[in-house]
Protein backbone atom coordinates (compact mmCIF):
# COMPACT_ATOMS: atom_id res chain seq x y z
CA UNK A 1 0.00 0.00 0.00
CA UNK A 2 3.03 2.27 0.84
CA UNK A 3 4.40 1.82 -2.80
CA UNK A 4 0.77 2.82 -4.08
CA UNK A 5 0.51 5.41 -2.29
CA UNK A 6 4.02 7.11 -2.83
CA UNK A 7 4.14 6.23 -6.31
CA UNK A 8 0.76 8.08 -7.17
CA UNK A 9 1.75 10.84 -5.45
CA UNK A 10 4.58 11.44 -7.63
CA UNK A 11 2.67 10.79 -10.84
CA UNK A 12 0.08 13.21 -9.97
CA UNK A 13 1.77 15.73 -8.18
CA UNK A 14 5.04 15.74 -9.95
CA UNK A 15 4.99 13.75 -13.35
CA UNK A 16 1.88 15.26 -14.66
CA UNK A 17 2.20 18.55 -13.01
CA UNK A 18 2.64 21.56 -15.73
CA UNK A 19 1.77 24.59 -13.51
CA UNK A 20 5.32 24.59 -12.01
CA UNK A 21 7.23 24.46 -15.69
CA UNK A 22 10.34 26.23 -15.23
CA UNK A 23 10.54 29.98 -16.84
CA UNK A 24 14.02 31.39 -16.05
CA UNK A 25 16.53 31.40 -19.20
CA UNK A 26 19.57 31.62 -16.91
CA UNK A 27 21.01 32.93 -20.61
CA UNK A 28 19.74 33.26 -23.49
CA UNK A 29 17.71 30.76 -25.54
CA UNK A 30 20.38 29.62 -27.29
CA UNK A 31 22.20 28.55 -23.76
CA UNK A 32 18.96 26.88 -22.92
CA UNK A 33 19.06 24.84 -26.11
CA UNK A 34 22.44 23.30 -25.76
CA UNK A 35 22.37 23.03 -21.90
CA UNK A 36 24.25 19.94 -21.13
CA UNK A 37 21.81 18.47 -18.81
CA UNK A 38 19.35 17.70 -21.55
CA UNK A 39 21.63 16.30 -24.27
CA UNK A 40 23.04 13.02 -24.27
CA UNK A 41 26.21 13.54 -26.68
CA UNK A 42 28.72 16.09 -27.67
CA UNK A 43 27.28 18.89 -30.07
CA UNK A 44 29.96 19.98 -33.15
CA UNK A 45 30.43 23.72 -32.90
CA UNK A 46 28.93 23.92 -36.85
CA UNK A 47 25.56 22.51 -35.19
CA UNK A 48 25.37 25.70 -32.32
CA UNK A 49 25.98 28.03 -34.90
CA UNK A 50 23.32 27.03 -37.93
CA UNK A 51 20.56 26.48 -34.58
CA UNK A 52 21.70 30.14 -33.85
CA UNK A 53 20.89 31.35 -37.01
CA UNK A 54 17.45 29.40 -37.33
CA UNK A 55 16.92 30.83 -34.09
CA UNK A 56 17.57 34.38 -34.51
CA UNK A 57 16.02 34.81 -37.43
CA UNK A 58 13.00 33.51 -36.23
CA UNK A 59 13.08 35.77 -33.38
CA UNK A 60 14.35 38.92 -35.38
CA UNK A 61 11.31 38.23 -37.71
CA UNK A 62 8.79 37.44 -34.20
CA UNK A 63 7.51 33.96 -36.75
CA UNK A 64 5.84 31.27 -34.81
CA UNK A 65 8.62 29.03 -33.47
CA UNK A 66 8.29 24.87 -33.84
CA UNK A 67 10.37 22.63 -32.35
CA UNK A 68 10.36 19.62 -34.42
CA UNK A 69 11.29 16.09 -32.29
CA UNK A 70 11.90 13.51 -34.92
CA UNK A 71 11.19 9.71 -34.34
CA UNK A 72 10.17 6.30 -35.40
CA UNK A 73 6.32 6.96 -34.73
CA UNK A 74 5.71 3.44 -33.30
CA UNK A 75 6.09 1.61 -30.17
CA UNK A 76 8.72 -1.14 -30.64
CA UNK A 77 6.93 -4.31 -30.83
CA UNK A 78 9.37 -5.93 -27.71
CA UNK A 79 7.42 -3.85 -25.27
CA UNK A 80 5.27 -5.22 -22.74
CA UNK A 81 2.55 -2.24 -23.38
CA UNK A 82 2.87 -2.96 -27.36
CA UNK A 83 1.32 -1.13 -29.57
CA UNK A 84 0.01 1.70 -27.14
CA UNK A 85 2.66 4.22 -25.35
CA UNK A 86 3.17 3.91 -22.19
CA UNK A 87 5.24 5.95 -19.55
CA UNK A 88 7.62 6.46 -21.47
CA UNK A 89 6.25 8.59 -23.88
CA UNK A 90 4.79 10.34 -20.90
CA UNK A 91 8.02 10.99 -19.70
CA UNK A 92 9.33 12.13 -23.01
CA UNK A 93 6.32 14.98 -23.11
CA UNK A 94 7.25 15.96 -19.89
CA UNK A 95 11.17 16.40 -20.38
CA UNK A 96 10.68 18.15 -23.30
CA UNK A 97 7.99 20.39 -21.63
CA UNK A 98 10.76 21.15 -18.95
CA UNK A 99 13.66 21.74 -21.69
CA UNK A 100 11.50 24.40 -23.91
CA UNK A 101 9.61 25.96 -21.21
CA UNK A 102 11.93 28.82 -20.48
CA UNK A 103 11.93 29.34 -24.15
CA UNK A 104 8.04 29.31 -24.91
CA UNK A 105 7.49 31.51 -21.15
CA UNK A 106 10.21 34.06 -22.61
CA UNK A 107 8.98 34.22 -26.56
CA UNK A 108 6.02 36.52 -26.19
CA UNK A 109 5.43 37.77 -30.39
CA UNK A 110 3.83 34.50 -31.71
CA UNK A 111 3.34 31.02 -30.80
CA UNK A 112 5.38 27.91 -29.95
CA UNK A 113 4.56 24.55 -30.75
CA UNK A 114 6.58 21.05 -30.19
CA UNK A 115 5.50 18.79 -32.91
CA UNK A 116 6.71 15.58 -33.23
CA UNK A 117 7.14 14.42 -36.34
CA UNK A 118 6.37 10.42 -36.97
CA UNK A 119 7.85 8.53 -40.06
CA UNK A 120 5.55 5.48 -39.88
CA UNK A 121 4.58 5.29 -43.21
CA UNK A 122 6.48 2.77 -44.54
CA UNK A 123 7.45 0.72 -41.05
CA UNK A 124 5.48 -2.25 -42.16
CA UNK A 125 7.78 -3.11 -45.35
CA UNK A 126 10.74 -1.81 -43.36
CA UNK A 127 10.12 -3.73 -40.01
CA UNK A 128 7.31 -6.11 -40.46
CA UNK A 129 5.21 -4.82 -37.92
CA UNK A 130 1.12 -4.55 -38.59
CA UNK A 131 0.08 -1.02 -39.51
CA UNK A 132 -2.62 -1.81 -36.94
CA UNK A 133 0.00 -1.46 -34.37
CA UNK A 134 1.15 1.81 -35.57
CA UNK A 135 -2.27 3.62 -36.17
CA UNK A 136 -2.90 2.63 -32.44
CA UNK A 137 0.50 3.77 -31.23
CA UNK A 138 -0.85 7.48 -33.17
CA UNK A 139 -3.89 7.35 -31.95
CA UNK A 140 -2.76 7.18 -28.19
CA UNK A 141 0.09 9.43 -28.69
CA UNK A 142 -2.27 12.33 -29.97
CA UNK A 143 -4.35 11.49 -26.80
CA UNK A 144 -1.65 12.39 -24.57
CA UNK A 145 -0.48 15.70 -26.45
CA UNK A 146 -4.40 16.59 -26.65
CA UNK A 147 -4.67 15.88 -22.37
CA UNK A 148 -1.53 18.10 -21.84
CA UNK A 149 -2.46 20.57 -24.25
CA UNK A 150 -5.72 21.15 -22.24
CA UNK A 151 -3.39 21.94 -18.83
CA UNK A 152 -1.05 24.10 -20.66
CA UNK A 153 -3.44 26.66 -21.71
CA UNK A 154 -1.73 27.74 -24.50
CA UNK A 155 1.14 27.99 -22.94
CA UNK A 156 3.18 26.10 -26.14
CA UNK A 157 1.12 23.49 -28.29
CA UNK A 158 1.56 19.87 -28.56
CA UNK A 159 1.13 18.09 -31.90
CA UNK A 160 2.05 14.75 -33.69
CA UNK A 161 2.36 15.06 -37.59
CA UNK A 162 2.88 12.18 -39.68
CA UNK A 163 4.74 11.79 -42.85
CA UNK A 164 1.44 10.13 -44.74
CA UNK A 165 -0.29 13.21 -43.87
CA UNK A 166 2.12 15.81 -45.00
CA UNK A 167 2.54 14.19 -48.62
CA UNK A 168 -0.88 15.36 -49.40
CA UNK A 169 0.20 18.93 -49.60
CA UNK A 170 2.78 17.55 -52.63
CA UNK A 171 0.34 15.34 -54.27
CA UNK A 172 2.35 12.27 -52.89
CA UNK A 173 1.35 8.99 -51.33
CA UNK A 174 2.80 6.02 -50.06
CA UNK A 175 2.71 3.87 -53.49
CA UNK A 176 4.63 7.16 -55.26
CA UNK A 177 7.42 6.37 -52.39
CA UNK A 178 7.59 2.93 -52.32
CA UNK A 179 8.10 3.70 -56.43
CA UNK A 180 10.51 5.94 -55.92
CA UNK A 181 12.49 4.09 -53.01
CA UNK A 182 12.07 0.86 -55.60
CA UNK A 183 14.52 3.60 -58.24
CA UNK A 184 16.87 4.21 -55.36
CA UNK A 185 17.26 0.96 -54.28
CA UNK A 186 20.22 -0.05 -56.80
CA UNK A 187 22.31 2.55 -56.12
CA UNK A 188 21.81 2.07 -52.14
CA UNK A 189 22.32 -1.76 -52.39
CA UNK A 190 25.73 -0.64 -54.47
CA UNK A 191 26.55 2.11 -51.50
CA UNK A 192 25.71 -1.07 -48.70
CA UNK A 193 28.18 -3.46 -50.63
CA UNK A 194 31.24 -0.51 -50.53
CA UNK A 195 31.03 -0.55 -46.92
CA UNK A 196 33.46 -2.24 -44.60
CA UNK A 197 32.73 -5.46 -43.12
CA UNK A 198 32.47 -4.18 -39.62
CA UNK A 199 29.79 -1.45 -40.49
CA UNK A 200 27.83 -3.69 -42.71
CA UNK A 201 27.67 -5.60 -39.49
CA UNK A 202 26.90 -2.76 -37.04
CA UNK A 203 23.65 -1.45 -39.89
CA UNK A 204 22.66 -5.46 -40.03
CA UNK A 205 21.83 -5.83 -36.48
CA UNK A 206 20.46 -2.57 -36.22
CA UNK A 207 18.00 -3.42 -38.52
CA UNK A 208 17.37 -7.38 -36.71
CA UNK A 209 17.18 -5.33 -33.73
CA UNK A 210 13.55 -3.86 -34.94
CA UNK A 211 12.65 -6.36 -37.82
CA UNK A 212 9.56 -8.34 -36.37
CA UNK A 213 10.18 -11.93 -37.57
CA UNK A 214 6.02 -13.01 -36.77
CA UNK A 215 4.92 -9.95 -37.98
CA UNK A 216 2.58 -9.00 -41.20
CA UNK A 217 4.77 -11.66 -42.99
CA UNK A 218 5.62 -14.81 -40.86
CA UNK A 219 9.61 -15.36 -41.31
CA UNK A 220 10.00 -17.94 -38.36
CA UNK A 221 10.95 -20.78 -40.57
CA UNK A 222 13.46 -19.03 -42.74
CA UNK A 223 16.80 -20.05 -42.21
CA UNK A 224 19.87 -17.39 -39.93
CA UNK A 225 21.04 -16.94 -43.37
CA UNK A 226 17.56 -15.88 -45.07
CA UNK A 227 16.86 -13.98 -41.90
CA UNK A 228 19.90 -11.96 -42.29
CA UNK A 229 19.39 -11.20 -45.59
CA UNK A 230 15.59 -10.09 -44.70
CA UNK A 231 17.62 -7.66 -42.26
CA UNK A 232 20.32 -6.14 -44.77
CA UNK A 233 17.53 -5.84 -47.07
CA UNK A 234 15.77 -3.89 -44.67
CA UNK A 235 18.01 -1.66 -43.71
CA UNK A 236 19.18 -0.91 -47.36
CA UNK A 237 14.94 0.22 -47.82
CA UNK A 238 15.02 2.47 -44.74
CA UNK A 239 18.63 4.15 -45.85
CA UNK A 240 17.49 4.52 -49.16
CA UNK A 241 13.33 5.76 -47.64
CA UNK A 242 15.53 8.48 -45.36
CA UNK A 243 16.57 10.26 -48.65
CA UNK A 244 13.40 9.37 -50.38
CA UNK A 245 11.12 11.06 -47.79
CA UNK A 246 13.62 14.05 -47.58
CA UNK A 247 13.33 14.85 -51.56
CA UNK A 248 9.15 14.96 -50.65
CA UNK A 249 9.49 17.58 -47.55
CA UNK A 250 13.12 18.18 -46.69
CA UNK A 251 12.83 21.99 -47.88
CA UNK A 252 9.29 22.75 -46.70
CA UNK A 253 9.48 20.67 -43.60
CA UNK A 254 12.56 20.15 -41.73
CA UNK A 255 14.29 22.97 -43.30
CA UNK A 256 11.80 24.93 -42.90
CA UNK A 257 12.01 28.85 -41.48
CA UNK A 258 10.00 28.36 -38.45
CA UNK A 259 11.20 24.96 -37.68
CA UNK A 260 14.12 23.82 -35.50
CA UNK A 261 14.35 20.46 -35.51
CA UNK A 262 15.90 17.73 -32.83
CA UNK A 263 16.70 14.34 -32.88
CA UNK A 264 17.40 11.85 -30.17
CA UNK A 265 19.38 8.70 -29.96
CA UNK A 266 18.03 6.91 -33.47
CA UNK A 267 20.68 7.98 -35.90
CA UNK A 268 20.94 10.80 -38.44
CA UNK A 269 18.93 11.15 -41.38
CA UNK A 270 19.46 13.75 -44.14
CA UNK A 271 20.37 17.09 -43.14
CA UNK A 272 20.43 15.37 -39.55
CA UNK A 273 24.09 16.52 -39.31
CA UNK A 274 22.78 20.19 -38.62
CA UNK A 275 19.99 19.00 -35.79
CA UNK A 276 20.38 19.24 -32.50
CA UNK A 277 20.69 15.89 -30.56
CA UNK A 278 18.82 15.92 -27.03
CA UNK A 279 18.52 13.20 -24.29
CA UNK A 280 15.00 10.93 -24.59
CA UNK A 281 14.04 11.45 -20.51
CA UNK A 282 16.16 13.11 -17.44
CA UNK A 283 18.01 9.74 -16.71
CA UNK A 284 17.64 7.26 -19.98
CA UNK A 285 19.54 7.00 -23.33
CA UNK A 286 16.75 4.45 -24.62
CA UNK A 287 14.26 6.22 -27.07
CA UNK A 288 11.38 6.41 -25.58
CA UNK A 289 9.37 4.50 -28.69
CA UNK A 290 11.70 1.73 -28.56
CA UNK A 291 11.71 0.80 -24.76
CA UNK A 292 9.07 1.21 -21.55
CA UNK A 293 8.57 3.37 -19.15
CA UNK A 294 9.01 2.37 -14.96
CA UNK A 295 9.98 4.00 -11.88
CA UNK A 296 12.43 3.25 -9.89
CA UNK A 297 12.19 3.63 -6.16
CA UNK A 298 15.07 4.36 -4.06
CA UNK A 299 16.21 3.28 -0.66
CA UNK A 300 16.62 7.12 0.36
CA UNK A 301 12.58 8.08 -1.48
CA UNK A 302 13.89 9.36 -4.18
CA UNK A 303 11.95 8.48 -7.02
CA UNK A 304 13.45 7.98 -10.64
CA UNK A 305 11.86 7.49 -14.06
CA UNK A 306 13.54 5.43 -16.59
CA UNK A 307 12.95 4.30 -20.30
CA UNK A 308 14.66 0.75 -20.42
CA UNK A 309 15.83 -1.20 -23.07
CA UNK A 310 14.86 -4.52 -24.59
CA UNK A 311 17.77 -6.10 -22.47
CA UNK A 312 17.51 -4.06 -19.61
CA UNK A 313 13.74 -5.14 -18.94
CA UNK A 314 14.37 -8.53 -19.26
CA UNK A 315 17.54 -8.30 -17.09
CA UNK A 316 15.12 -6.95 -13.86
CA UNK A 317 11.64 -7.96 -14.91
CA UNK A 318 11.30 -10.49 -12.76
CA UNK A 319 12.17 -8.15 -9.66
CA UNK A 320 9.46 -5.52 -11.05
CA UNK A 321 6.47 -4.71 -8.87
CA UNK A 322 3.01 -3.68 -10.97
CA UNK A 323 1.40 -0.35 -9.51
CA UNK A 324 -2.27 0.79 -10.54
CA UNK A 325 -2.35 4.32 -11.00
CA UNK A 326 -4.91 6.36 -10.52
CA UNK A 327 -4.83 9.46 -12.74
CA UNK A 328 -7.03 11.55 -15.29
CA UNK A 329 -4.50 10.60 -17.93
CA UNK A 330 -4.80 6.61 -17.23
CA UNK A 331 -8.20 6.92 -19.48
CA UNK A 332 -6.52 7.20 -22.62
CA UNK A 333 -5.05 3.37 -22.67
CA UNK A 334 -4.51 0.29 -20.36
CA UNK A 335 -0.78 0.63 -20.21
CA UNK A 336 -1.73 3.92 -18.46
CA UNK A 337 -3.39 2.25 -16.00
CA UNK A 338 -0.40 0.44 -13.96
CA UNK A 339 3.06 1.28 -13.97
CA UNK A 340 6.23 -0.97 -12.87
CA UNK A 341 8.22 0.02 -10.27
CA UNK A 342 11.72 -1.40 -9.39
CA UNK A 343 12.90 -0.86 -5.44
CA UNK A 344 16.52 -0.02 -5.22
CA UNK A 345 19.11 1.61 -7.48
CA UNK A 346 19.45 0.64 -10.55
CA UNK A 347 23.21 0.11 -12.01
CA UNK A 348 22.80 1.14 -15.68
Amino acid sequence: MYIKLIVNDYINNKLLDVQRLPTDLNGTMIDRLFAKKFRKYAIAPDVKVSVNEKLNNIISKKLPLTFVPSFGGYKHWWCPTYPTIDWAEIFNIKFMLEYLSPIFSNYKDNKTTIEYESEEIILSELNNVPQSGLDEYTRTFRKACDWFNERLNGKVQLKLSLAREQYKDYNFDKQKLLKRIEEMLPEYKHRFDSYDEEDKERRIKKAQTNFKIDGVVDYSSYTDEQKQELYKQSRILNEAFLDADYEVRGNDFFEKETNIPLLFSFGLGPGGEAWLHIGSSKSSMTDFWAGTGILELRDNGEIVERILSRNQYNEIKDNLTKVEINCPISNICDSLKYIYVYQGQLSF
